[in-house]
């Protein structure tokens, strides 16, 4: 068995990097423009973060219908609908002028977006020997973190006041691209034949996996709020002027890179992915709840050095866990139910922190994602042996 990747699988991890990442120039492309749409819609925040709860919730549901989808059918054609429905959903959404169809239009992309990383899991899965699976899963995690940084620095610096619809407008373009390079790059997993769709084998691994579930949940909820609502934090404490708050935004998301790369040495030295995730996640919570004492330019350099610590455990979530725990042939699924529960959970934070920040400000904000974050990591914690207990059972 290989130690390392060889050429061909090298290409094949970079180029799913890749398009991963071109998968978020249309979707955290709303963070930026959710202060101008409530502007230009003479609505709340609460209001317009409704659309971040519909992407979400779709998303969530999507992720669930793919992930078993992708167990069945080709990856490549999953991927490419995805790309090419999401592209033509932002160039619509430009186009609009009205609340009510926005919300149509974004919940259909949270739908179509889903159809990116579950069934990426599966070719991952079936193309790469067992020994490679914790090296690449710690190196995926760069794709969307990087996907974050390209499109807010890019969003924030066109698309301000009456040219909000230019952050809709570019990712429906950047997407169409990246579908025809997908089709002709023609990535898939090995071809095999399908048992059919059992509810009896989703229900178990359900159960199998409960605390996989509710560490997605919790950790979702954070990380996805946080990409709903950071860029309106960085505006409202006034250090930074309008047209920058987009490229503060996407800074605090290099940062996070570094985080990855954290985690990524953490499994790498000790090949522990739980234990690693307790210390990320704890981290992260004990940085939110010293948030609540900071204010100005100090709390956008505590908050960068929580999310720092939040994206290295979220990727852990994302991409090892379900490489981890996934039985022969089932990557894309459980790979759907983890980012299933991450995303609804993430649509709670849509509308719920918008409400929150109106009423309480942002200190009660970070004290209910410090909170969250330090159960994410005890829950770690009290399931760090069922690691070695997998990997003895068998490989994944």
């Amino acid at each position: 068995m290989r130690t390392i990747l060889s050429r061909q699988q090298t290409l094949m991890v970079g180029a799913l990097c890749a398009t991963y990442g071109l998968f978020y120039f249309g979707r955290v492309n709303l963070s930026v423009a959710l202060p101008l749409l409530a502007l230009e819609l003479n609505v709340s925040r609460a209001e317009v973060g409704i659309l971040g709860t519909a992407f979400f919730w779709t998303y969530a549901f999507g992720n669930f219908v793919w992930g078993e989808v992708g167990s069945h059918v080709r990856p490549f054609y999953v991927i490419g609908f995805g790309l090419l429905a999401s592209a033509l959903v932002n160039l619509a959404f430009g186009f609009q002028a009205s609340l009510a169809a926005m919300l149509l239009l974004w919940a259909i992309n949270g739908l179509v977006q889903a159809g990116g990383w579950s069934p990426m899991a599966r070719i991952l899965a079936e193309r790469l020997d067992p020994a490679h699976i914790k090296r690449v899963s710690t190196v995926l995690p760069f794709s969307y973190v990087s996907g974050t940084v390209i499109t807010w620095a890019l969003i924030g610096a066109v698309a301000t006041g009456v040219n909000w619809r230019v952050a809709f407008w570019l990712p429906g373009v950047v997407l169409l691209l990246a579908a025809a390079a997908w089709w002709k790059a023609g990535i898939d997993a090995p071809q095999r034949k399908s048992s059919g769709v059992r509810l009896s084998v989703i229900i178990g691994e359900a159960r199998a996996a409960a605390f996989a579930l509710m560490v997605a949940a919790f950790s979702g909820f954070v990380r996805n709020g946080s990409i709903i609502w950071l860029p309106s934090f960085i505006l409202d404490t006034g250090v930074v002027p309008d047209n920058l708050v987009g490229a503060v935004a996407a800074l605090t998301q290099v940062l996070a890179l570094a985080g990855i790369f954290l985690a990524r040495r953490g499994v790498m030295r000790s090949n522990q992915v739980f234990l690693t995730a307790v210390l990320m996640f704890g981290a992260g919570g004990l940085g939110f709840l010293l948030l609540t004492l900071t204010a100005d330019l100090l709390s956008i350099v505590v908050v960068a050095l929580a999310l720092m610590m939040l994206n290295g455990g979220f990727g852990m979530v994302t991409s090892a866990l379900p490489l981890l725990l996934a039985s022969p042939g089932r990557a894309s699924s459980i790979a759907g139910t983890l980012n299933m529960m991450a995303t609804f959970a993430g649509g709670l934070a849509g509308f719920s922190m918008g409400g929150l920040v109106e009423l309480s400000g942002w200190g009660a904000v970070f004290t209910l994602w410090g909170v969250l974050l330090l159960l994410t990591s005890l829950v770690f914690w009290r399931h760090r042996h069922e690691e070695d207990a997998r990997a003895l059972a068998g490989p994944a």
